[in-house]
C-alpha cells in the first residue's frame, strides 16, 4: 500500500509541477478545474446523490458556477471582454475569500459540536451547499494566488505546507500517537500527530526563510509572521481532513473515491488543501504579501 501511495504521489507531484510551470497560466487553471470537477463528482457521493444523472448535474452546475465566478472576478476572459471594468474585481475576490474563511469557521463549529451537529449535516441540501461553497472558494483562491507576481512560488508553498502537515501527522502519529484528537470522527488522528504536523510545517517554513534570506529576491514576510501563518495553515488543513472524515462516516464511505491508487479519491488528497487555500489567500490579500 505504501508503494502505491508513493508512486501515485510522485506522479501527481510531477503533473502538478509541469502544469504550474507551463508558459501559459491557463494550463494550470485547466488542471485545477479538472481536479475540482472530479472532486465535485466525489462530493456528490458524500451528499448521497444516488442517480448518476443527479451526480452529473451537480458536477455540471458546480463547474459552470466556478467558471462564472472566475469570469466575474476577471480571471477568465472571452473575446477580450474584461469584467473587472464592470465588477470591482478586487472587492469581489475579497468577498469570496471572506466567505471562505467564514465557511471554515462554521465547519470548526460543526466539528466541535459533533455528534450533535450531525443532525444539521443529515440534510442533503446542506451537504450540497457545503460542496459548492468549498469548491468555489478553493478555486478562486488558487486563481488569485497563481496570478500574483510570485504566484508559482505561493501555490507551491501552500501545497507544501499541507503536505508537510499531512506527512508529519502520519509519521508522528504512527510513532508516538496515543491521545485521540477526534475519536468520534477520525479514530486514527492523534494529538501527537497534530503536533508533529505543526513541527514539520514549521521546519519547512524555517528552511524556506533560510533559503530566501540569502537571495536577492525574497518574497517572504517577517519570520514571526511567516511561522505563525504556516502553523495556522497546517492546523486548518487538519480541519479540512476531519470534516471530510465526518461526512464519510455519516454516509458509510471509507474513501471519497478510487481514482488514486493508495490514496482513494481526489478529495482524500485535497481535503486539507481546500480548507487551507481560502484562509491563506485571505491573509495574503489583507497583508499585501
Amino acid at each position: 500500500m505504501l508503494i502505491y501511495r508513493l508512486f501515485t504521489a510522485v506522479i501527481l507531484a510531477a503533473i502538478f509541477l509541469l502544469t504550474l510551470s507551463a508558459p501559459s497560466p491557463l494550463v494550470f487553471v485547466a488542471f485545477c478545474l479538472l481536479a475540482l470537477m472530479i472532486g465535485a463528482w466525489e462530493w456528490s457521493a458524500l451528499a448521497e446523490l444516488k442517480k448518476n444523472s443527479q451526480r452529473i448535474l451537480f458536477v455540471v452546475s458546480s463547474t459552470l458556477l466556478m467558471l462564472l465566478v472566475a469570469y466575474a472576478a476577471g480571471f477568465v476572459h472571452f473575446a477580450g471582454v474584461d469584467l473587472i471594468a464592470v465588477v470591482e474585481g478586487q472587492y469581489f475576490i475579497q468577498t469570496l475569500l471572506s466567505l471562505g474563511v467564514a465557511f471554515w469557521f462554521c465547519m470548526l463549529a460543526v466539528l466541535i459540536g459533533y455528534p450533535a451537529s450531525q443532525r444539521l449535516l443529515k440534510a442533503r441540501f446542506t451537504r450540497l451547499l457545503m460542496g459548492i461553497i468549498l469548491l468555489i472558494v478553493a478555486w478562486i483562491s488558487l486563481l488569485y494566488l497563481r496570478y500574483q507576481d510570485d504566484g508559482q512560488f505561493w501555490v507551491i508553498y501552500i501545497v507544501a505546507v499541507v503536505a508537510a502537515a499531512d506527512v508529519g501527522g502520519y509519521f508522528f502519529g504512527k510513532t508516538f500517537g496515543s491521545k485521540k484528537l477526534a475519536p468520534s470522527v477520525s479514530p486514527g488522528k492523534t494529538w501527537e500527530g497534530f503536533i508533529g504536523g505543526l513541527i514539520v510545517s514549521q521546519l519547512l517554513a524555517l528552511g524556506l526563510f533560510a533559503y530566501f534570506s540569502s537571495s536577492e529576491h525574497n518574497p517572504l514576510p517577517a519570520l514571526t509572521s511567516f511561522l505563525l501563518v504556516t502553523a495556522l495553515l497546517a492546523a486548518v488543513s487538519v480541519l479540512g481532513d476531519l470534516i471530510e472524515s465526518l461526512l464519510k462516516r455519516g454516509c458509510g464511505l471509507k474513501d471519497s473515491g478510487t481514482i488514486l491508487p493508495g490514496h482513494g479519491g481526489v478529495l482524500d488528497r485535497l481535503d486539507g488543501l481546500v480548507a487551507a487555500l481560502p484562509v491563506f489567500a485571505f491573509i495574503f490579500m489583507i497583508q499585501s504579501w
